[in-house]
C-alpha cells in the first residue's frame, strides 16, 4: 500500500475492502490529508466538509459548550463513543490552510469574533489530540501558548515554519513565549521576516539541536545584526543554511560544519538592482578567512561569480552538488564564467550533480569539468541569453565524446538541437553502450516532428529513458 499513499482515490477504495485493509488505508489517508498545503485547491467542497465534520466530533465538551454559548452550531457526524480509529493521531503535520478553510465553511456570517473563537478551539483540539505531529506551520495571532496542553505538543516538534506574512500575525511576543516551551526544533523555516526580530533571535538561540535554518527576509538592505549574530551562535549544530536576501557575511566565519548552503540574492526587484545593495568586497574579505570543509551542496542565485568561486575553493573538495542560477554580471561575464568553470573543475572531483549557466563562448572549456569531475551523474546547462542558443549540436557533441561514463541525466532547456545533432548524439550514446540517459528539454513539445521522431526512436531502443 506504500505505492498508493499519495493516491487518495485508491486509498478511499482500500478502506472498503476489509477491516485489515481499512486500518492501513485510514492511516495513510489521514497522513496524506495532513500533508496538503492548500486543501481548498486539491479537494472538492463536499469532501472537505465531510472531513471537517469528523474532526469536529473530537472537540472536547468544554469547547462544544463554549461554541454553543456563542451561537456556533457545528455540523458533525455522530461517531461512536469510542471511534474505531484515533484519526487525529494520524496527522503528522499541521498547516493553517485546512484550519482556516474549516472556519470559513462552518461560519457563514461575517463575524470575526465567531471565526476567531472557532479557530482557537480547533488549535486547542490539535494540541490535545495530535500526538504525532513533527511539522507545524505557524501563521496565527492566537495566543496558543496559553493552552494547558501546548507544552507537550511542542516538546516533540521537530520542524517549524514561521510565516510573518498576512499582516504580521506572528509577533515577537509570540516567539518569546514559544521559546520557553519549544526548544527541540531541528529544522526551522522563516518566511517574510520584515525586521531584526528579538523574539525570533531568542527563539533560534533557544533551540538545542538546530540543524537546518532557512531565513527569508523582505528587505535586502538591512544587515539583520541580531539574526546574523544568532546564526554564529548555532554554528556548532547547523548543517544547512538557506538565506534570501543575504545576512552579514561575518556569520559565515564560524560555519565550518555546513553541509548545505543556499544563497539567494533578490527580494522581488529587478535582478541587477540586487548587486547594488550588497557590499561584495566585505563578502570577499570574510569568505577569504572562512572554511567549509564539510560542504556537500552549494546553491546560489544572483551571486557574483567571485563569491561563488571563493565558497567552492573553501570547500576542501567535498562538494557533490552545485546549482548556480542567474549568475549574471554587467561586464566580462564570459571571462568570469570561464573562471567559475575552472574553479569547479579544479575543486570538485566528487561532483555528482551540476546545474550551471554557461556562456556559449565557453563551451569548449567544459571539457575541464568532464575531465576532472569523473563521477558526474546529472548535468543541466543553461544559456545566459534571451533567446535559444544555436550551439546546441556542438554541446551534444562535447557531451557524447567527453562526458564521464557515470552521466545519467542531461537537461538543456535553452539550446536549439537539430534533427541531425540529436541523431548523432543518441547514436553515439548507443554505439558506446552507455547506460540510458534521461534527456529533458522544456520546449520538447514544440519541436518539429523530425526531432520528436528521433527521440521516439531512441526511446524505443532504450537509449533514452523518461
Amino acid at each position: 500500500m506504500l505505492e498508493l499513499q499519495d493516491d487518495i482515490s485508491s486509498l478511499h477504495s482500500c478502506v472498503l475492502v476489509n477491516k485489515s485493509w481499512s486500518r492501513i488505508a485510514v492511516f495513510f489517508l489521514w497522513k496524506y490529508i495532513s500533508r496538503i498545503n492548500e486543501i481548498t485547491y486539491s479537494r472538492d467542497r463536499d469532501s472537505r466538509v465531510k472531513l471537517y465534520k469528523v474532526i469536529a466530533n473530537f472537540l472536547p465538551i468544554e469547547s462544544e459548550n463554549l461554541l454553543i454559548n456563542n451561537n456556533i452550531i457545528l455540523p458533525s457526524y455522530k461517531l461512536p463513543r469510542k471511534p474505531t480509529f484515533e484519526y487525529m493521531n494520524y496527522f503528522t503535520q499541521i498547516t493553517p490552510y485546512w484550519i482556516k478553510d474549516m472556519v470559513q465553511l462552518f461560519i457563514k456570517e461575517d463575524s470575526t469574533h465567531k471565526k476567531n473563537l472557532l479557530e482557537t478551539q480547533i488549535y486547542n483540539l490539535i494540541f490535545l489530540n495530535c500526538k504525532n505531529i513533527k511539522h507545524f506551520h505557524l501563521n496565527t495571532d492566537i495566543e496558543f501558548y496559553k493552552f494547558p496542553s501546548v507544552g507537550s505538543f511542542f516538546l516533540n516538534l521537530q520542524s517549524l515554519l514561521i510565516n510573518f506574512d498576512n499582516n504580521n500575525m506572528v509577533t515577537s511576543k509570540t516567539l518569546f513565549e514559544l521559546a520557553t516551551i519549544c526548544q527541540n526544533i531541528t529544522t526551522l523555516e522563516v518566511f517574510y521576516c520584515n525586521e531584526d526580530s528579538k523574539g525570533l533571535a531568542l527563539f533560534i538561540e533557544m533551540q538545542h539541536n538546530l540543524r537546518s535554518l532557512f531565513l527569508n527576509f523582505i528587505d535586502n538592505k538591512n544587515k539583520y545584526p541580531l539574526l546574523s549574530n544568532v546564526v554564529k551562535k548555532k554554528a556548532a549544530t547547523l548543517k544547512t543554511l538557506m538565506t534570501t536576501p543575504l545576512i552579514d557575511p561575518g556569520s559565515f566565519l564560524s560555519l565550518t560544519n555546513l553541509q548545505h548552503l543556499e544563497l539567494i540574492n533578490h527580494d522581488g526587484d529587478e535582478p541587477y538592482n540586487c548587486y547594488k545593495n550588497v557590499d561584495w568586497k566585505q563578502w570577499e574579505d570574510c569568505l577569504d578567512k572562512a572554511s567549509f570543509p564539510n560542504l556537500r551542496i552549494f546553491e546560489a542565485t544572483l551571486i557574483p561569480s567571485s563569491i561563488e568561486c571563493l565558497i567552492i575553493e573553501k570547500s576542501d573538495k567535498s562538494i557533490i552538488e552545485i546549482d548556480i542560477c542567474c549568475s549574471r554580471e554587467f561586464q566580462d561575464y564570459r571571462a568570469k564564467n570561464l573562471n567559475l568553470i575552472i574553479i569547479i573543475s579544479n575543486n570538485c572531483p566528487n561532483l555528482r550533480s551540476l546545474n550551471l549557466d554557461i556562456d556559449p563562448g565557453n563551451l569548449c572549456e567544459i571539457n575541464r569539468i568532464f575531465s576532472n569531475c569523473t563521477v558526474l551523474e546529472k548535468l543541466s546547462f543553461n544559456v545566459n541569453v534571451s533567446t535559444l542558443s544555436d550551439d546546441g549540436d556542438y554541446l551534444l557533441e562535447i557531451i557524447s565524446n567527453k562526458s564521464p561514463s557515470s552521466l545519467r541525466e542531461f537537461s538543456g532547456d535553452d539550446w536549439n538541437f537539430s534533427k541531425d545533432g540529436l541523431e548523432a548524439f543518441f547514436n553515439c550514446w548507443k554505439c558506446k553502450k552507455r547506460n540510458p540517459i534521461k534527456f529533458t528539454h522544456r520546449y520538447m513539445d514544440l519541436w518539429h516532428d523530425d526531432q520528436k521522431n528521433v527521440v521516439s526512436k531512441y526511446m524505443k531502443e532504450g537509449v533514452i529513458k523518461l
